[in-house]
């Protein structure tokens, strides 16, 4: 397969360098990247709707160079925060008095964080044994559900959470992961 750089045919898999000239098509340059298979990190992140501040930092991590790396970074980062979360909801419910409105939430919390937790290393391993990318995005949406849920029960009852910082965060390297796995279909 070919693909045409700066008006030249170029095998796929060739790198091809950026063009830096003015009415350069920014679009269709990273398109030819992408079919040559040489698309960066921060590319990827480029393409995202949402949350690129935090995909440029998790692209700035040491050895993240390449889409696939940055979305095993990002499940990587929101693996390690969620677990955190599930400690803390679990430490937080077993300190909460049975009958308490706040016990519903930590525990519904805890279970939601368990369910989070269990999708990403679901889609650690899809991702490590090559399995599809629409397995692979499912995996995703549904991590990504579960890291906003906690936010929800909280505002349903006008509460803020107490670590609110925290889920936010969490939601924000899940979102990261969810955008790159549906943006680059062959990770």
């Amino acid at each position: 397969m070919y693909i045409f750089a700066q008006g030249r045919k170029v095998a796929a898999g060739t790198s091809v360098s950026v063009p830096q000239h003015k009415g350069v098509n920014t679009d269709a340059y990273i398109l030819a990247r992408k079919l040559a298979g040489t698309l960066t990190a921060t590319q990827a992140c480029d393409e995202l709707e949402g949350n690129k501040k935090v995909c440029y930092t998790i692209a700035k991590l040491p050895g993240v160079a390449t889409p696939r790396s940055l979305l095993e970074t990002a499940i990587r980062v929101a693996l390690g925060r969620a677990r955190a979360l599930k400690a803390t909801f679990d430490a937080a419910k077993a300190a909460a008095k049975t009958g308490n409105p706040m016990a519903s939430i930590l525990g519904s919390c805890d279970k939601n964080y368990d369910d989070l937790v269990d999708a990403l290393e679901e889609a650690t391993r899809s991702l490590q044994k090559g399995g599809s990318n629409f397995n692979l995005v499912s995996k995703m949406s549904a991590a990504s559900t579960y890291a906003t849920d906690c936010d929800n029960w909280y505002s349903e009852r006008s509460l803020t959470s107490p670590y609110e910082a925290v889920q936010r965060h969490t939601a924000q390297a899940v979102s990261v992961a969810l955008g790159v796995a549906a943006k680059n279909k062959n990770l």
